[in-house]
């Protein structure tokens, strides 16, 4: 448990209040454990340093994160309610979205769940939208970190900052102070503990949760960690490296996700060059993976996924893990420029490769909330849809949707837009225009690049029934996507 995660909501010491079936007495929020990251509008002239006094509206995605944090650790709703000092329903009302996470409740939370300051940044993330309307606003160039173990709150340019990380040439004032301030911060396996707990609820949030609600705070842990990391004793500073890398490598997917190919290729660079720094060498061969899996999405250019992933077999001392995962990638690759023979052999492959023992430092990289079976499954049935088929993919991937639906909201829409494709490649536009509309729903609401890009290759055959109104319906919005 973080040092404040026991306390109320304060500002500055200030007490103002506990919250409905919360405690009364004062306290502190308590973000003591991780960096988290607020985005502020240019035109504010002021930054808004505590949020704690009202409560945001109920939010259903973010309480399905917090009852996937819940369950993933085994415990109950009055095991969590008597450990936050609330009544067993406000628990189960927050979860369900019917009533208000307060943040003494957020900050509770994170300590129970040892997620570092997650949660708590999460619903800075709902008060963002609250405040301005909307998410994502690209214009918005100036952020504030917020150092760890409670230290002080302070506004970096967002340019500056990716300046910084990724060639280290910084001589803006603001910068300046942000690292003088960072020589306060402690540095022991207490603080790397602390980033690795706030990794692995980040993890479980993406599953459901929109990129852009996630994206922000994560930049503002690789802010602090690369500053910690060059403070770092040579003895330490390689896991630093290796944290550093992997938010990199989960920012980059979120940025693809979110449809910002620029926001996707800086990350798995910047994921590409710790990896190095730290010798990693899984992280660094899996840069190129990365890369193939952000043209299928963003072209569907599969001669030069192919291109990308083949780079893999050129580097020394890769994996199994990796190479199998490179070869997933030329599997698809091939599909998609229709040459199945091929596609069928890189296939194999894959499933050959990634059956043997991971290695301890690349079981973390890829698909991570899918089993075996299922994700092999998935990759067969991929390449099958690539190559215009319907009728067999359809048996397959229609039963495993409720399992999927169960571990990852993310996954589960990518594949229900396969499906619809795989409707439509047999034949089938009634179904597969019931599946593109709930797509169309969950897209909006996790937001999904991959699975946008997946009904977007439906559209040249659900065109062959333009006549029928619930194809015209997928199609009118399914224009903006095209």
């Amino acid at each position: 448990m973080t040092p404040d995660a026991g306390r109320g909501p304060h500002c500055h010491g200030k007490p103002v209040g506990g919250g409905e079936f919360g405690p009364s007495d004062a306290g502190c929020l308590g973000l003591a454990c991780c960096a988290s990251l607020v985005v502020v509008d240019r035109s504010q002239a002021v930054v808004k340093k505590c949020q704690g006094a009202t409560a945001v509206p109920g939010n259903r995605e973010l309480g399905a994160v917090l009852r996937e944090l819940r369950k993933a650790r085994g415990m109950t709703l009055a095991a969590v309610a008597r450990q936050a000092g609330c009544a067993e329903s406000l628990i189960s009302y927050v979860e369900s979205g019917k009533r208000q996470l307060h943040p003494w409740l957020a900050s509770k939370l994170d300590g129970i769940y040892q997620t570092g300051a997650v949660i708590a940044s999460l619903l800075h993330g709902v008060d963002q939208e609250v405040e301005n309307g909307q998410e994502g606003v690209a214009s918005r160039d100036t952020v504030v970190v917020e150092l760890p173990q409670g230290g002080v709150s302070m506004p970096l340019s967002r340019r500056e900052l990716f300046t910084a990380l990724g060639v280290g040439i910084a001589g803006g004032p603001l910068y300046r102070h942000f690292e003088q301030a960072l020589d306060a911060v402690r540095i022991g396996d207490d603080t790397l503990k602390a980033f690795e707990d706030a990794y692995a609820g980040y993890q479980t949030a993406a599953r459901t949760l929109p990129p852009s609600r996630l994206i922000d705070s994560l930049t503002g842990n690789v802010a602090v960690l690369d500053g910690l990391r060059r403070r770092a004793g040579a003895g330490v500073r390689p896991r630093y490296c290796h944290m550093q890398a992997r938010y990199a490598e989960t920012l980059s997917w979120l940025s693809e996700e979110a449809g910002d190919l620029t926001g996707a290729m800086y990350w798995i660079d910047r994921a590409s060059q710790w990896a190095q720094a730290g010798d990693w060498n899984a992280m660094a061969a899996y840069g190129f993976v990365r890369r193939s899996m952000m043209v299928v999405s963003f072209s569907g250019d599969g001669k030069r996924a192919v291109d990308n992933a083949s780079a893999v077999f050129a580097m020394t001392d890769v994996s199994p893990r990796i190479r199998g995962l490179a070869a997933k990638q030329m599997a698809f690759g091939h599909a998609l420029a229709g040459d199945e023979a091929n596609s069928n052999r890189a296939l194999d492959d894959a499933m050959r490769l990634l059956s043997e023992d991971s290695r301890e430092d690349d079981a973390v990289l890829g698909q991570r909330s899918v089993v075996n079976d299922d994700l092999f499954t998935i990759f067969q049935a991929t390449c099958d849809v690539y190559l215009g088929r319907g009728e067999r993919v359809v048996p397959v991937l229609e039963p495993r949707l409720p399992s999927l639906s169960s571990s990852s909201a993310r996954t589960a829409t990518i594949t229900r837009a396969k499906l619809a494709r795989a409707y439509a490649n047999a034949g089938q536009p009634e179904e597969a225009s019931r599946m593109s509309l709930a797509v169309l729903d969950d897209i909006e609401r996790v937001g999904s690049l991959s699975a946008r890009s997946e009904l977007r290759r439906a559209v040249p055959v659900l065109s062959y029934w333009h006549g029928r109104e619930d194809v015209q319906m997928v199609l009118d919005r399914l224009k903006p996507i095209v």
